[in-house]
């Protein structure tokens, strides 16, 4: 084995839209638009070296540095398919860090399938490095299950949390000054039983970005329950959709003529048909989808009664826990957010109850099922132009906050109980490793002929 020599930084290139082979180019969108390097296949070695923290740390200068070379051993666009932390060398082999040991920091895709809140922005990577000096910031995401605040005494319009920074969007290893869905909601009471004054949730006619990705019209993004493609045969005009705004204005006829069960999303994330078209960006067949619904099955209660008891873990689900490369017949480490159909993070008897009382039930296939979403964007699972042209109508059904002030901690709500009323707030901020000897653990790549 031979060590390569330094490399130079990648070029890295931002285009509006999805341009080159993305089974040749390395693609992420980002708020600077779509992020693009070259695949460079490789090989490498893993290492693995500690940090202490102090519980005020955040900046690890030359922690990317090789042990025995005392270099960056390797450039951030080579992809390696003997690399199981890179999803078989469809991601780059970027740095990863583990935090607390024994709970990964990052989530490739196949490992956000498994959260129950599915944020790129959010959960992707908690740190940025830096590639020429081989320094590491980290953005450890805390999550703040419930606290007790009060709105402000003027207008009630404003609520203030205690801890800060409020995370926000980190996208191709740059931290962006962004909200995303960090901020889960606002209640009055903390079995958060009355409405979130945070969110609102809106059923809307959009344009896709291109194939795969949409632009939200209302940010930040908070959760997505649905994305669903139109058919020529649907009904889109102002009867059923706001033409300025594109929202739905008859949510009934939405569920009983195109089939949309709004009332229970995941009841459609069946597995979709699919019809196969030559796409010349590709350069090879690509699936589309096919037949618009399914029907809810035996066969498909039976997935979900093989997952009972399975529970949603931070760090430890998916992709980036077992580094397989596929799921098992149970899915990733069991828990499937598919058949969690409360969205409780745990598949049990009230999901399997209520799956079960719509046996026969005919649904407009749910395109969110393997998808994930950002800031302020939204993916469908497959395509819906197979060369990722812009304009392709859907429907995305989704809840977005009234977004925050990272740096204060002032998060600005949608409705109000009135001011200077207590209230409960879910929410994520960035914090510091706790105090403790070699608690975090690195894992760097060291290059070779």
């Amino acid at each position: 084995m031979h060590l390569t020599q330094p490399r130079p930084i990648p070029e890295r290139i931002y285009e509006p839209n999805i341009i080159h082979n993305p089974f040749t180019w390395m693609g992420i969108w980002t708020p600077q638009g779509w992020r693009v390097h070259k695949k460079r296949w490789g090989r490498a070695e893993r290492t693995v070296v500690t940090l202490s923290g102090d519980g005020k740390t955040t900046f690890f200068p030359r922690a990317l540095l090789d042990p025995r070379t005392k270099q960056v051993g390797w450039q951030d666009d080579l992809h390696s398919r003997d690399d199981h932390f890179t999803d078989g060398g469809i991601y780059p082999s970027d740095p990863r860090v583990e935090y607390p040991v024994g709970q990964p920091r990052w989530a490739v895709s196949h490992t956000l399938l498994c959260y129950p809140v599915a944020d790129h922005g959010l959960f992707t990577h908690e740190y940025t490095w830096d590639m020429t000096h081989g320094h590491l910031q980290t953005h450890f995401r805390k999550h703040v299950r419930m606290e007790e605040a009060r709105t402000d005494s003027v207008n009630g319009t404003t609520v203030t949390v205690r801890h800060t920074p409020i995370s926000q969007s980190i996208e191709g290893n740059v931290h962006y000054p962004l909200a995303n869905s960090a901020v889960r909601g606002v209640w009055q009471d903390h079995a958060k039983s009355g409405p979130n004054f945070y969110t609102r949730r809106v059923t809307q006619l959009v344009r896709m970005h291109n194939g795969g990705y949409a632009i939200a019209p209302y940010a930040p993004v908070v959760q997505c329950h649905g994305m669903y493609a139109v058919t020529p045969d649907d009904p889109t005009d102002a009867s059923i959709f706001d033409p300025d705004t594109g929202e739905c204005v008859d949510p009934h006829r939405l569920t009983e003529q195109l089939l949309i069960p709004l009332d229970e999303p995941r009841l459609g994330m069946l597995r979709p048909s699919t019809r196969t078209a030559y796409s010349s960006l590709y350069q090879t067949q690509m699936e589309l989808p096919g037949d618009a619904s399914g029907i809810i099955d035996e066969a498909h209660l039976q997935k979900l009664r093989d997952r009972l008891g399975t529970t949603y873990k931070p760090g430890l689900v998916g992709y980036a826990h077992k580094c397989e490369l596929d799921s098992d017949d149970k899915g990733y480490q069991g828990y499937d957010c598919t058949f969690d159909l409360n969205n409780d993070g745990v598949i049990n008897e009230a999901d399997l109850d209520c799956m079960a009382a719509q046996l026969g039930r005919r649904v407009r296939f749910n395109l969110y099922l393997d998808a994930y979403f950002g800031g302020d964007w939204l993916t469908t699972s497959i395509c819906l132009d197979v060369n990722q042209r812009p304009g392709q109508m859907a429907i995305a059904d989704y809840e977005y906050g009234g977004g925050y002030d990272a740096g204060s901690g002032t998060i600005q709500l949608l409705d109000t109980p009135g001011p200077d009323q207590p209230v409960w707030v879910e929410y994520h901020y960035d914090a510091p490793a706790d105090p403790g000897e070699s608690n975090i653990r690195v894992y760097l790549y060291r290059e070779y002929n």
